[in-house]
C-alpha cells in the first residue's frame, strides 16, 4: 500500500486534504480573487473576498468599512488595494500566511486603514482556505477552542435612525431597539447616545450641557427598558476629553456599566485614557481602530484600559489579532473583546479568534441592520440565549449564500 492510501485508510489525514494533495502531485496555490459588495445601508456596505484555488477550494474574507460611507472614491481605494495585495499571494500556496503577512503587514501599515483593511480581508481568507483544505476550523490551527459559545452583544446603533427636530435620535427609538434586541435573544446591549454632540471645539457650554445631559437621559431610559439584569454598554465615540470623561461616568454610575468606550481617542491620549480608567469605577475599553501590536503596545504596558478592542478587519488580521491577545494576557488582567459591527464574515473571523484565546470577554454584533443577514452564510448564524455558537465545520466555518449574496449585490 501506498503511502498515501496507508494515510487515508489509518484516518490520520482528512480526506480533504487528501483531495487537495491528488495523484497528480500538482500543488494548491492561489489562483484568483472576486469582491463582493453587498448593499446594507447609508451606513456603509459589506465588502466580501473570496480566494480561489486550482483545487475549487474557495477561501472568505471580509473589507468591510475600510473607508468612511461619505468618500467618493473609496469602494474603487478598497478594490485596488485588495488587488495589489493579492499580487503578494496569487500562484502561492494558501497555507503560506506568515509569508503573505511579512509580505504585506508593515506596507499596509504606512498605507492606513484602507489598506489595512484589504491585506486583513485577504488574510482571513487564507485561514479559511487552510482550514478547508486540512479538514479542520481555524480554531484548531490556532491551538484549538477554549470554549464552544460566544458571549455577544447587540450593537443597536447602526439600527436607530430617527430624529427628533432637533437632529437627535429618538430616545423611544433607542428603547424600542433595545427591546427589539432582548426578544432576539441577546442579554447585553450597546449604544452611542453621544454621537449626536456638537464637537467640543465650536459648542459654547450650555451646548455641551445639553448634549450630555440627553445622552445620560437616554442611557437610562435604555436602562429601564432593559432591567437590571442585562448588561449595558456604552460608547463614548472620543466626544469628550478628560474632565467631561470623567464627570460623566460618575453621573452613569447608577445604570451599572458593563463597560465605558472611548471617552477619547486611546492611541492618540493613551495618558489621559489611563488617568480616565484610574477614576471612574465602571470598566473602560477601546482601540478599535488601533493596528497590530505596536499599536497596542503602550495602551497594555500602562493598563490605560481595562478592556482592549482590536477589529479583526482594522488590526491587521486573525493572526495579528491572537498576537494582540496574547500581548494583553501577557500584561495582566486585561481582557479582549473584539470591536465588530461589521458583516457576517467578520463575525466568522472573530469567532474563531475568540474561541481560543484565555483572555476573551465579549464580541460585539450589528443588530438590526437588515433582516436577512443571518440568513448571508450558509449554514446561518447561530445564537442562543445571548451566545453565537462556535462552529465545529472547516476553515471559519461557513459558505455564502450565493442566491441571496446576488440578490442584494451592489
Amino acid at each position: 500500500m501506498k503511502r498515501r492510501g496507508f494515510m487515508k485508510s489509518a484516518g490520520l489525514v482528512p480526506a480533504a486534504f487528501l483531495t487537495a494533495l491528488d495523484s497528480t502531485e500538482e500543488k494548491l496555490v492561489v489562483t484568483d480573487i472576486a469582491v463582493h459588495e453587498v448593499k446594507v445601508n447609508a451606513r456603509g456596505n459589506w465588502h466580501f473576498v473570496e480566494l480561489k484555488t486550482n483545487k475549487g477550494i474557495t477561501g472568505l474574507g471580509e473589507a468591510s468599512h475600510g473607508f468612511s460611507a461619505a468618500a467618493r472614491n473609496g469602494a474603487a481605494e478598497l478594490l485596488a488595494e485588495i488587488k495589489t495585495f493579492f499580487g503578494l499571494i496569487k500562484g502561492e500556496s494558501p497555507f503560506a500566511i506568515e509569508q503573505f503577512r511579512q509580505r504585506g503587514l508593515k506596507t499596509s501599515a504606512e498605507k492606513g486603514k484602507t489598506a489595512i483593511t484589504a491585506f486583513s480581508a485577504i488574510e482571513h481568507a487564507l485561514w479559511d482556505l487552510t482550514g478547508k483544505a486540512l479538514g479542520v476550523p481555524v480554531y484548531n490551527l490556532l491551538g484549538g477552542k477554549l470554549r464552544d459559545k460566544l458571549k455577544v452583544y447587540a450593537n443597536i446603533n447602526r439600527a436607530t435612525n430617527e430624529r427628533d427636530a432637533n437632529g437627535r435620535r429618538l430616545i423611544s427609538s433607542f428603547q424600542a431597539n433595545a427591546e427589539n434586541a432582548l426578544t432576539s435573544g441577546f442579554r447585553a446591549v450597546k449604544l452611542a447616545p453621544f454621537d449626536d454632540m456638537k464637537p467640543l471645539k465650536t459648542a459654547d457650554q450650555k451646548q455641551i450641557e445639553s448634549d450630555i445631559d440627553y445622552a445620560v437621559s437616554c442611557v437610562e431610559a435604555v436602562r429601564k427598558t432593559i432591567g437590571k439584569d442585562i448588561d449595558l454598554l456604552i460608547d463614548v465615540h472620543s466626544h469628550l476629553n478628560k474632565e467631561l470623561a470623567i464627570s460623566t461616568a460618575r453621573r452613569l454610575e447608577p445604570a451599572n456599566l458593563y463597560w465605558y468606550e472611548e471617552a477619547i481617542d486611546p492611541e492618540k491620549y493613551v495618558e489621559d485614557t489611563k488617568a480616565i480608567t484610574d477614576a471612574i469605577l465602571q470598566g473602560s475599553a477601546g482601540g478599535e481602530s488601533i493596528f497590530g501590536r505596536q499599536g497596542f503596545n503602550r495602551i497594555i504596558t500602562t493598563r490605560a484600559l481595562d478592556i482592549i478592542m482590536p477589529d479583526v478587519k482594522h488590526c491587521g488580521g486573525i493572526q495579528e489579532l491572537r498576537f494582540i491577545a496574547a500581548q494583553a494576557e501577557t500584561a495582566g488582567n486585561i481582557v479582549v473583546a473584539p470591536h465588530n459591527p461589521s458583516g457576517p464574515v467578520s463575525t466568522a473571523a472573530s469567532v474563531q479568534v475568540c474561541a481560543s484565546i484565555p483572555n476573551f470577554s465579549i464580541l460585539e454584533y450589528a443588530y438590526g441592520e437588515v433582516p436577512w443577514r443571518a440568513d448571508l452564510l450558509s449554514p446561518a448564524e447561530r445564537f442562543e440565549d445571548g451566545y453565537i455558537g462556535v462552529p465545529d465545520t472547516p476553515g471559519l466555518g461557513h459558505k455564502l449564500n450565493e442566491a441571496l449574496l446576488k440578490k442584494h449585490a451592489v
